[in-house]
C-alpha cells in the first residue's frame, strides 16, 4: 500500500510540475505573441512571476525529493533568459539631488489630475502642492506628467500649467485628450520643459481616445526627442473594485463579478497591444536621439513593455533597485511606469519616489549622451 501510494505521489508531481512548466513556458513567449489575437498572453504577463516561484519551488523540491527529475524546473528557467531579468534590478540605489551638468533630469508621473487619493476639497489642495513641492526639490529639465487635468478659466479650477510655470517650467505642450467644454477643462498628457520646445506633436490612438505626445527639446547642441503616453488602462471603477473583493471572498455572486473583470481586462490587453503597435514605427524612425515616459498599464513581462522597449535602455534596470513597485493599488509587485531611453544614453542614476500623491509613484532619472 505504501509503496503505491508512493508510486501516485511521484506521477501526481511530475505530471503537475510539467504542466506548471508548459505553462510558464508559454507565458514566455510574450516578446512575440500579440494580445489582439492571443489575449490570453496578457493574463499570463501577470501570473508570470508567481508562475517564476512556482517552478522554482519545484526546483527546491525534487532536489530534495528526488534531484533527477530537477532538470524539468532547470530548462523551464532557462528558457525564461529574458523575462526573468526585467523584474528586478541590483544597482546601488541612492539617488543625489546635485547632479553633473551634462546630464539631462526627466520625470515622470501619473498624478491623477492632482487630486490625490482623497475626495476632500482640503486634501486636494495640500496633495497638489505636495506634488509641485516635490518637482522643485528634484529640479528635473523635463517633466511628463499622465492623467493630468487643467482649467483654462479662471474661477472654475486651478491652473496647473500656470503653477508648473511658477516653478521654472514656462513651456509645455498638452495633448487634451478629454475635454470638457462646460468648464474649459481638458486632461491627458503633458510634457513641461525649462527650455523652450522646438516642435510638438500629438497622434491619436485608432483604438481609444488617448494619444502618444511627443516635444523636442533643445539639449545642449543636440536636440532629444521625449515622448510621453498613458496605455488602455484597465478603467476599474469602484465598483469592479467591490466585484474584487466579491471574489477574493467568495461570495454568491463571484460568477458575474469575475467575468466582468475579465472583459474588462481582456480588452485592454487588446487595445494597450494595439497601442504599442502604433507607437513602436515613432520611435523606430525617430531622427533624434529619444526617451519615453509612459504609465504602460503593463508589466514588464508584457509584449507591450517589449514592443516599446525594443532596444532601449530600461532606467530602473540600468540604474534601480528592487522590483521597481510605481503603483500602490491592487498588488505590492506592479511595475507599471517606465522611463525608456534610446541605446545612445547611459543611465547615470534612477529613483522611484516614495511620495505618495498618486496612486502612482513618480519616476526620476539622470541621462547622459554618449558622443
Amino acid at each position: 500500500m505504501a509503496s503505491l501510494l508512493r508510486k501516485f505521489s511521484k506521477r501526481f508531481f511530475i505530471i503537475l510540475n510539467v504542466v506548471v512548466c508548459l505553462v510558464f513556458l508559454l507565458s514566455c513567449l510574450q516578446p512575440w505573441l500579440n494580445p489582439e489575437t492571443f489575449w490570453i498572453m496578457g493574463f499570463l504577463a501577470l501570473a508570470f512571476p508567481y508562475l517564476l516561484v512556482a517552478v522554482a519551488g519545484f526546483v527546491v523540491f525534487w532536489l530534495i525529493a528526488k534531484p533527477r527529475f530537477v532538470f524539468i524546473s532547470l530548462l523551464s528557467l532557462a528558457a525564461a533568459y529574458r523575462q526573468i531579468p526585467v523584474l528586478f534590478a541590483l544597482n546601488d540605489d541612492v539617488f543625489t539631488l546635485p547632479r553633473k551638468p551634462e546630464t539631462l533630469r526627466v520625470m515622470s508621473w501619473n498624478v491623477k489630475a492632482f487630486a490625490g487619493l482623497s475626495d476632500k476639497q482640503d486634501k486636494k489642495a495640500e496633495n497638489a502642492a505636495q506634488i509641485l513641492a516635490t518637482i522643485r526639490k528634484y529640479n528635473p529639465d523635463v517633466v511628463c506628467f499622465q492623467e493630468f487635468g487643467q482649467y483654462e478659466t479662471p474661477g472654475l479650477g486651478v491652473d496647473y500649467a500656470a503653477k508648473m510655470a511658477g516653478i521654472g517650467y514656462k513651456y509645455h505642450v498638452l495633448s487634451k485628450d478629454y475635454v470638457r467644454v462646460k468648464y474649459n477643462y481638458s486632461s491627458g498628457l503633458a510634457i513641461f520643459s525649462k527650455t523652450p520646445l522646438l516642435a510638438t506633436k500629438r497622434i491619436p490612438f485608432t483604438s481609444s481616445a488617448e494619444s502618444v505626445l511627443y516635444a523636442d527639446v533643445q539639449f545642449g547642441v543636440e536636440t532629444i526627442r521625449v515622448f510621453n503616453t498613458h496605455l488602455q488602462s484597465f478603467k476599474f471603477q469602484p465598483a469592479d473594485y467591490r466585484d474584487l473583493r466579491k471574489i477574493k471572498d467568495t461570495e454568491d455572486d463571484m460568477m458575474d463579478a469575475g467575468l466582468n473583470i475579465f472583459e474588462k481586462m481582456k480588452r485592454a490587453f487588446r487595445n494597450r497591444a494595439a497601442q504599442a503597435a502604433q507607437i513602436r514605427p515613432l520611435l523606430d524612425s525617430c531622427p533624434h536621439p529619444e526617451i519615453i515616459c509612459t504609465d504602460m498599464n503593463d508589466v514588464p513581462t508584457s509584449y507591450a513593455y517589449w514592443q516599446l522597449r525594443g532596444r532601449r535602455r530600461d532606467a530602473f534596470l540600468d540604474a534601480g533597485f528592487g522590483i521597481g513597485r510605481t503603483f500602490i493599488a491592487l498588488a505590492p509587485t506592479l511595475r507599471i511606469d517606465y522611463i525608456l531611453a534610446d541605446e545612445r544614453f547611459t543611465i547615470k542614476q534612477f529613483a522611484v519616489l516614495q511620495n505618495r500623491q498618486s496612486d502612482h509613484l513618480a519616476l526620476v532619472t539622470d541621462l547622459q549622451l554618449n558622443k
